[in-house]
């Protein structure tokens, strides 16, 4: 089988923040859960390998082909990756992070999670139930955005790209407050790095007082992370959290990933068992780089 060429490689996970959660062993892998129908496996994953789809930002435009992949290294990637802000987190030294950092923060969050593969699949589901006829109580400006990609094939993609490449920071800017968190144990990410934590009108994990709060969450570096929080006060803090909520957090990378939210959960902290027991997984056999669990309600344990 042929290798594919690394330059088709396109990441919708920046390899810069990735380098943040690299093993002590190497800087260019991390400790990585990955799923296979019933079965989780944990292993050692190289950088480059995970957090990329093949050819995700090409696109034919009046016959010829073209690509977002350079225009997003020139203005988002390396702007953001030689930031102040940026030179705080890859340093270490989060704790110096302040209010100069907030827009920032909040700007890297909403870009990851716009540029994210799984957008790109959720615009395309959605609009999938539209044209069936599923979706019901659309708003104007919804409906209108469905009719505009039932009008030209690859319009899906075309709105996937413009969020991508989207500078701009929300309206809602002005308006959000990011809380800078330091814990007591290993925090998780994943390839779907920014994390909704609670929306109005769903029951949050963190209780009543966020059930009206718009909250996302994204994982700094191993002991550090940000809540952005939209609903509440604005402004900027620093906290450090108990272990219980940190634990929280992770077990909501874990239900992403189990969920099909993000391809890949990485994870290094001596919980990620006891976690995936209480997900419903049972312990199967240790393997060269990790473990192998499996669900429990498959029948085949």
């Amino acid at each position: 089988m042929a290798t594919a060429n690394p330059s088709n490689r396109h990441h919708y996970v920046p390899r810069f923040y990735l380098r943040c959660f690299a093993t002590s062993e190497d800087a260019n892998k991390v400790n990585v859960l990955e799923r296979h129908r019933d079965v989780v496996v944990a292993d050692r994953k190289s950088i480059r390998s995970i957090g990329y789809e093949e050819g995700l930002h090409d696109f034919v435009e009046g016959g010829v082909q073209a690509s977002i992949e350079g225009t997003l290294n020139e203005t988002i990637e390396t702007p953001f990756s030689t930031s102040p802000t940026w030179s705080k987190i890859v340093s270490g030294n989060c704790a110096s992070i302040d209010a100069s950092d907030r827009l920032p923060i909040y700007g890297f969050a909403q870009h990851l999670q716009r540029r994210n593969a799984h957008t790109l699949r959720f615009i395309e589901a959605e609009h999938e139930r539209f044209t069936a006829g599923e979706l019901n109580n659309l708003s104007d400006d919804e409906r209108g955005m469905h009719e505009w990609i039932s009008a030209s094939p690859g319009r899906a993609h075309e709105l996937f790209r413009a969020g991508a490449l989207d500078t701009m920071l929300p309206p809602d800017a002005d308006a959000i407050h990011v809380m800078v968190c330091q814990t007591p144990i290993n925090l998780r990410t994943s390839t779907n790095p920014t994390l909704m934590i609670s929306a109005p009108g769903r029951q949050s994990i963190f209780g009543e007082m966020f059930n009206s709060l718009r909250t996302w969450w994204l994982t700094l570096d191993i002991r550090w992370g940000a809540f952005i929080i939209a609903g509440g006060p604005p402004g900027f803090s620093t906290n450090v959290v108990e272990a219980d909520v940190a634990r929280m957090v992770n077990r909501q990378f874990l239900v992403q990933f189990l969920h099909g939210d993000a391809r890949y959960l990485i994870a290094e902290d001596d919980l990620i068992g006891p976690d995936l027991e209480w997900a419903g997984f049972a312990f199967e056999q240790r393997t060269t780089n990790g473990f192998r669990y499996r669900d429990s309600s498959s029948g085949n344990s």
